[in-house]
């Protein structure tokens, strides 16, 4: 039996094509249909969704011609097709992931508050994607004229230089190293921020592993970069950089996605996270959520025939905090402001809300505040 990598490089690209593709359409539907907030990130996820199918199209065609085969094995009118497939994989997968990369970044700007972490995520990708476009260059010219790459080993070869293999390997080293980085990077930073919500230990350690899962292909990577170097044996020694490239970029598309389907997934199947005791003291006090308008009503209150009266209800829930049993020694203030209104009919929500909430609301460390609007007109039931 000849010894062969291709069938696990195909069914690895085929893998990720159908998770990405399924993470991808998600968080289009997502973003698109369910929220209606499709932002830049989103757009540049896309593009490197299109990519990536790009990538594994061409990865699963050079398979077809010879990658992942010893060269000894692969007919020589196939061989410098699966060189050229193998090529054009290699750009394809730059560009891929200085999208998902931007992506990414941008995503995170917006969930990070902090000044610092801003200038840590735009530095990071900054220096990611000026090196991505000199590797991209590099690669892509490593050979004049191009068609050299995967014309060289013809009997008859096309006049013209390739730089020395060893140029291109070092300079793939450096590129998985500022990968691995910006991996990291993006990795730690929402991983900080996930472990100080209000959730389940178990929950956040699930969340902080699907974060960093991008980062073990990078580093997997590493030890089988030196196969660049393997000009005599290439398409079966870079098997494995094959394979690592696609898993890395797939994981990094994936998980993008999913992170943006928490809308999707509380309105399907009524998930999604809450501080413990969030609304508790409001019902304690006896307020009811009455409609899509978030207007409260107070119960046990009798009004006059005929009266319109409006006011503030402010709740103020405070209490000390357990990393992983939630909120504790919790208490609340209530205090309520009724005045007579002659203009309650005819006036909306917002109106009303922009006349009495003008004040500024300042919080403290875990203290929630929660205003609500009052109106009540009850008619005598004689």
């Amino acid at each position: 039996m000849v010894e062969s990598r291709g069938p696990q490089i195909a069914a690895n690209a085929w893998a990720f094509v159908v998770l990405t593709s399924i993470a991808s359409l998600l968080r289009v539907y997502c973003r698109g249909w369910v929220i209606k907030s499709f932002g830049l990130d989103d757009w540049l996820a896309v593009a490197a969704q299109i990519l990536f199918l790009v990538f594994c199209s061409y990865e699963i065609s050079g398979v077809k011609y010879g990658t992942g085969h010893h060269f000894a094995d692969i007919p020589t009118e196939d061989f410098s097709k699966a060189m050229q497939m193998w090529w054009t994989c290699e750009p394809t997968y730059v560009l891929t992931n200085v999208f998902i990369k931007a992506s990414i970044a941008i995503f995170l700007s917006r969930i990070c508050v902090e000044r610092i972490h801003k200038i840590i995520i735009w530095s990071i990708l900054a220096l990611t994607e000026i090196y991505s476009l000199f590797f991209f260059l590099l690669f892509v010219l490593q050979c004049r004229p191009t068609a050299l790459f995967w014309l060289r080993y013809n009997p008859d070869p096309p006049a013209g230089f390739c730089l020395d293999a060893a140029v291109v390997a070092k300079s793939f080293y450096a590129y998985s190293a500022i990968s691995c980085l910006t991996d990291w990077t993006y990795s730690l930073l929402p991983i900080t921020l996930v472990w100080n919500l209000q959730m389940n230990i178990k929950m956040k350690i699930s969340v902080c592993i699907l974060l960093a899962a991008g980062v073990i292909a990078t580093i997997v990577r590493f030890p089988y970069l030196y196969s660049l170097t393997d000009v005599g044996d290439f398409l079966y020694s870079t098997s494995d950089v094959a394979i690592w490239s696609t898993v890395e970029t797939g994981i990094a598309i994936t998980t993008a996605g999913f992170a943006t389907l928490r809308p999707l997934f509380r309105t399907v199947f009524g998930l999604g996270s809450s501080a413990p005791g969030a609304g508790t003291s409001a019902r304690q006090q006896g307020y009811l959520k009455t409609n899509s308008q978030s207007r409260m009503t107070a119960h046990g209150n009798h009004t006059k025939k005929g009266s319109r009266k409006m006011g503030v209800t402010t709740v103020v829930n405070y209490g000390k905090e357990d990393p992983e049993k939630g909120i504790f020694d919790k208490k609340s203030v209530a205090s309520s402001s009724i005045h007579e209104r002659d203009d309650w009919e005819g006036s909306s929500q917002a109106d009303l809300a922009r006349q009495r909430l003008q004040q500024p609301e300042r919080s403290a460390w875990n203290i929630t505040v929660k205003k609500s609007i009052v109106q009540t007109r009850n008619e005598d039931s004689s």
